[in-house]
């Protein structure tokens, strides 16, 4: 499996949705094989942001390139290709591991039988899953089926990976084992990585630049280094939340 690592270029890009402004002029630079880390609470764009990075949506203004070349042009001239990872894992319960990884490739006629088979052996072995090709997705645990998930994003062999949420609804166990393949999986294949999510741990153990967002946009580009010591009165409320429950919300409650 091979890729070759590629740079993205956001530029002034804005989203707005029934004149609600999601991403307000954005500007950042995904370097080359980085593992880049979109953070920010619930509602602030990281979702919309990635849909608008793996051509699924369409800005409302402003551009994303790969290597300087917009990105439509990118994917139909040049044949870079973007694998998605869902945050939901999308895998159909009535369909075979192997069937859920290989009906892309069919219904599209990308390679033969036998390269099908192939691919999916190579991308298994790369996310640590052996002998599970016959079984359902209903009988994996949530970690296994996160795994198939990336798997599958594997099998076109993408320039690009993008994942939304990859530790959502995982026990502490198995979110560290998805941060670790993630991590991986980035250096194995050099390949260029953004990853949506909350999960902090994600963020300081594999990320190589990191923004949050806020209000449609972000003020830093961080390190983890950086970001653990950000004097940001937001992010420290973000990473660091603190509850009281003397408030009345939480005594009505518990009452």
């Amino acid at each position: 499996m091979k890729t070759t690592p590629v740079q993205i270029t956001i530029d002034h890009l804005t989203r707005i949705y029934e004149q609600r402004t999601v991403l307000n002029s954005i500007n950042f630079t995904i370097q080359p094989g980085e593992v880049f880390v979109i953070m920010g609470p619930s509602g602030t764009g990281k979702s919309v942001l990635l849909k608008l990075l793996a051509g699924l949506d369409t800005p409302t203004s402003g551009q994303i390139c790969i290597n300087n070349i917009p990105l439509n042009k990118a994917k139909k001239q040049k044949g870079y290709v973007l694998g998605l990872v869902f945050q939901s894992g999308a895998l159909f319960n009535s369909l075979s591991v192997f069937d859920n990884l290989a009906l892309y490739l069919r219904e599209h006629r990308i390679c033969s039988e036998e390269e099908v088979k192939k691919r999916i052996k190579r991308a298994l072995e790369l996310v640590n899953l052996k002998g599970v090709e016959e079984l359902m997705p209903f009988s994996l645990s949530g970690g296994m089926n996160k795994r198939v998930a990336l798997a599958r994003g594997l099998l076109m062999e993408p320039d690009v990976l993008l994942f939304d949420e990859p530790t959502s609804e995982l026990d502490p166990i198995s979110a560290a084992s998805i941060i670790e393949l993630i991590g991986y999986i980035n250096r194995t294949l050099k390949i260029t990585t953004v990853v949506s999510t909350h999960d902090i741990l994600l963020a300081k153990t594999i990320g190589t630049h990191i923004v949050v967002l806020e209000n449609g946009g972000f003020d830093t580009l961080y390190t983890p280094e950086t970001l653990l010591k950000t004097n940001n009165s937001f992010i420290d409320r973000f990473l660091n939340p603190i509850i009281n429950i003397e408030q009345p919300q939480f005594k009505d409650f518990l009452a």
